[in-house]
């Protein structure tokens, strides 16, 4: 986080195709979600563009963020990663059925170090960076992040990346 803040974090920029990326996470996820009996689903438009990026980078902000939705979801539960083009973006969405988020933890979630359960230790809970690591990847590659939840019916997280321009 500190050579992202001072402008100094590596990012090796290359077309990336982000059905492919989410594809091959949620490949890896597989077996955790089977195991916690919770459903993995891609919903993708085949022909969302390219944007350019550090393939690497944006697949760790993507783990983090299945990671996190598969830790809030309960058995028989559904997370979705969607993938569109919109308005000269690319918008990844990753969206679970699981506990939410309280409206009062909504504004702090990308905030360093928080932890919206105040159970969790940061032991078995983590260090509360995650998310504050992928706002700043994000912002890295020109993009957004932004949260949606209300608690006990899910959340949303949207992932907005600048598409890459079309060459003739």
């Amino acid at each position: 986080m500190t050579l992202a803040d001072a402008g100094q974090l590596r990012v090796e920029r290359r077309p990336v195709n982000l059905v492919e990326l989410a594809r091959a996470t949620l490949n890896q996820f597989g077996p955790a979600a089977e195991a916690a009996d919770v459903s993995l689903e891609l919903a993708a438009n085949a022909a969302a563009p390219v944007v350019i990026g550090d393939a690497d980078r944006l697949a760790q902000v993507l783990r983090n963020l299945l990671s996190n939705a598969l830790r809030h979801t309960p058995a028989g539960g559904l997370i979705t990663v969607r993938v569109e083009a919109q308005s000269g973006q690319v918008r990844l969405q990753v969206t679970d059925s699981g506990t939410g988020i309280a409206a009062s933890d909504l504004p702090h979630v990308f905030d360093r170090f928080y932890r919206g359960d105040k159970s969790r230790s940061r032991r078995g809970g983590g260090a509360g960076l995650g998310l504050a690591i992928a706002r700043q990847l994000i912002t890295v590659h020109g993009g957004t992040i932004e949260v949606a939840s209300a608690s006990g019916q899910g959340t949303t997280f949207t992932l907005s990346l600048p598409a890459a321009l079309e060459t003739g």
